[in-house]
């Protein structure tokens, strides 16, 4: 397979900026995020950037550090694209939220993102971020693009050997493996690119392929260390709860249900919610029914995974 084809640097800005303004005017479009949640910008020593979010007012003691990844294509998003998200997860849950900054953009290696959580983790873990918040309830939680990058960093945690460190995982609208990368196995399990193909809402199944492709990472290139769902139930031995949601009008919905699947395999314990007649990321626009049915479904995931 040759290099990895190389998009003008104008379209590349162009892009970007197109999609962190549609999820920007999105988010203008909802109610506004509960007022009891302070938020406030840090920063990584030699890391990226951070915004942490405590929740005020609240009765609860040893809240849940929760640790996000935006979505974005692995290209666009930042810490305003989701500021919303993570108000609302951090007042409902009611949690600790530390948002990253992590690099991303069409030239930046998967792996350099990745880094760049790792450092934040190993960062959150060391530091009293917010009064109340307990260590030994720490959750990785990303969105598509996001959960790609949760999960690879879930995997390097268990490689070093820290996998206690980590209560729990929550998977929005992931994209966990190409679906050619898909292990024998499980590939009876993975039609949504086939359901789903065509035109979609935000995101379609081509626009996703073109992810892939433009990194020049579509299989036989997958790198197990960043897609560890790709591997099986091998490489994801040692995981932590899970709680995954996806949408059932979404070309990447079966990368969930492999997922899902391999994780029980591999003996960790999951749950899921499909949420039926939605496309991807839904939650981001004004559908006020699927979003009150999504924040319920969600924050109770998020709390059953620190749940003893």
């Amino acid at each position: 397979m040759g290099e990895a084809p190389q998009l003008p640097e104008k379209m590349d800005e162009r892009k970007k900026k197109a999609v962190n303004d549609i999820l920007m005017e999105a988010a203008r479009r909802l109610p506004p995020p509960p007022a009891n949640v302070i938020a406030r910008d840090s920063g990584v020593p030699n890391g990226p950037k951070v915004r942490l979010y405590t929740p005020t007012g609240s009765q609860a003691t040893h809240l849940p550090i929760v640790l996000f990844a935006h979505g974005g294509g692995w290209f666009a998003g930042n810490l305003e694209t989701e500021d919303r998200t993570c108000r609302m997860m951090s007042s409902m849950v009611p949690a600790c939220v530390v948002s990253v900054e992590y690099r991303c953009d069409f030239d930046i290696p998967l792996k350099d993102m990745v880094d760049d959580l790792y450092s934040a983790f190993e960062w959150t873990r060391g530091n009293n971020l917010c009064e109340g918040a307990d260590n030994g309830k720490m959750v990785l939680w990303g969105g598509s693009a996001g959960g790609t990058l949760v999960t690879s960093l879930m995997y390097r945690i268990i490689q070093d050997g820290k996998a206690e460190q980590v209560a729990g995982l929550v998977s929005m609208n992931s994209l966990h493996l190409h679906p050619n990368a898909t292990s024998q196995q499980y590939q009876h399990l993975n039609t949504s690119y086939n359901d789903n193909a065509g035109p979609l809402p935000f995101v379609s199944g081509e626009d996703t392929f073109n992810l892939y492709r433009h990194r020049n990472i579509e299989p036989p290139k997958t790198d197990l260390s960043l897609f560890p769902a790709a591997g099986g139930a091998e490489y994801l031995k040692g995981f932590p709860r899970t709680y995954i949601i996806s949408s059932d009008n979404d070309a990447s919905r079966d990368d969930s249900t492999v997922f899902e699947a391999a994780l029980k395999d591999a003996g960790a314990r999951v749950k899921r919610d499909n949420i039926v007649g939605l496309a991807h990321y839904f939650w981001s626009f004004d559908l006020p029914k699927a979003n009150a049915v999504f924040w319920d479904k969600l924050t109770n995931g998020v709390r059953w995974t620190v749940s003893s």
